[in-house]
């Protein structure tokens, strides 16, 4: 994305939060920050706007201190050079934390996703107590930092927080009232959402290009995470169940799940279940060192896992027809050198001609509060932008 300086303009007046924008005017914006400045004209095209409004809304987005004028750049193979608008990446910030059992981690980041700032910090439990005054204490950190923190959102599994025990998810530990509570203390949007949308919303501007919508994210780890993009925004249900796609059947003679599900995605790729095939295994490394040093009952263990996240990206292709596929969690571990075993999976179900997108990405626990981040970043703008 291509900044500009970031300095207020002189006598804006600009409030230091957010500032409010009709719903077409936020529209204007994020076509012009996501796509690395446009024209004038490219914004009125893709808005189907008047010059005459689209000349009133970039005066709108520069008094609030959003864009600036980026000069005359030549557009198109005929015609005249176009006005140029560009997007101030640095004025406002947007804060993550990830919740993991034992520690919270923070991460801020520009309009531009740019990561500005970092904290770690050990808990010794998790609750609303320790959760709301561990980000209170950040947020006057990043506000003594020179951050302008626009919204915050915390994130973690809503099934279970990572490493914390049965049954601790993320509503457990942060219940709405917690929640609204510290939106009206904080004074910013707050919200507390499930870590894979997080990293959805986080994968989703960056990786998609011009002319692309939709996207779908697997994440692979203890339990299985689905993340869907259409129209380029999130899919959460009528419900906000969306994406529940861990017991779909992948393998007709495969093992039983804890849900009596025989062969279904979890029992075939999750790190829990492939831990447990392996005798004497501990963790996932432990079941690659043994497969790296030739251990046939590991490598064909991880082989399994293969195939069926393959599966799974297959029937997800059949139902979506996304522009891509993200890979992203455990998977990368589970597929490094057993790529044909994911193509012989995908293609047990996936039979269309052209070859899919398919992406992995590899994530530590910063990148976690990163997507938070992201999300945070990623919610303030789509708001009003309807």
């Amino acid at each position: 994305m291509t900044s500009t300086p970031d300095d207020l303009p002189a006598g804006s007046g600009a409030d230091p939060g957010w500032p409010q924008l009709h719903p077409t005017t936020q529209s204007a914006y994020n076509h012009i920050l996501w796509n690395g400045g446009l024209s004038k004209s490219e914004v009125a095209k893709k808005l189907g706007l008047s010059r005459t409004r689209m000349t009133a809304i970039a005066r709108d987005l520069e008094a609030a201190g959003l864009i600036a004028e980026g000069g005359r750049e030549q557009r198109a193979s005929t015609g005249r050079p176009a006005d140029m608008l560009l997007a101030r990446t640095g004025l406002f910030h947007f804060l993550g934390v990830h919740v993991r059992a034992g520690e919270l981690v923070a991460a801020g980041i520009d309009l531009a996703n740019k990561v500005v700032w970092e904290r770690r910090q050990h808990v010794d439990e998790l609750g609303p107590s320790v959760i709301g005054a561990q980000c209170r204490a950040w947020l006057a950190e990043a506000k003594a930092d020179g951050l302008r923190v626009a919204a915050l959102a915390v994130c973690g599994s809503v099934e279970r927080i990572d490493a914390a025990a049965e049954g601790v998810g993320l509503h457990a530990v942060v219940p709405e009232a917690a929640r609204s509570q510290w939106e009206s203390e904080f004074g910013i949007p707050v919200w507390a959402e499930d870590d894979v949308v997080a990293l959805t919303a986080f994968e989703q501007w960056p990786r998609l290009a011009e002319g692309q919508d939709s996207m779908a994210l697997i994440s692979l780890g203890r339990e299985i995470g689905f993340g869907l993009v259409a129209d380029r925004k999130i899919i959460l249900g009528a419900h906000r169940r969306a994406g529940r796609f861990s017991h779909v059947l992948v393998a007709a003679d495969g093992a039983r799940c804890p849900l009596e599900h025989r062969g279904c995605l979890w029992a075939e790729s999750s790190t829990t279940s492939i831990v447990h095939d392996v005798v004497g295994a501990r963790t996932l490394g432990d079941v690659i060192d043994r497969a790296t040093a030739g251990e046939q009952t590991a490598r064909a263990r991880l082989a399994r896992a293969a195939r069926g996240i393959g599966v799974a990206a297959g029937h997800i292709l059949n139902l979506l027809d996304p522009d891509k596929v993200i890979l992203t969690g455990d998977s990368p571990s589970i597929l490094d050198s057993r790529t044909e075993d994911f193509d012989e999976g995908m293609r047990t179900v996936y039979t269309a001609p052209d070859s899919p997108v398919i992406e992995v990405t590899v994530f530590d626990f910063l990148e976690w509060a990163r997507a938070a981040a992201g999300l945070a970043l990623y919610r303030r703008l789509a708001e009003y932008d309807h």
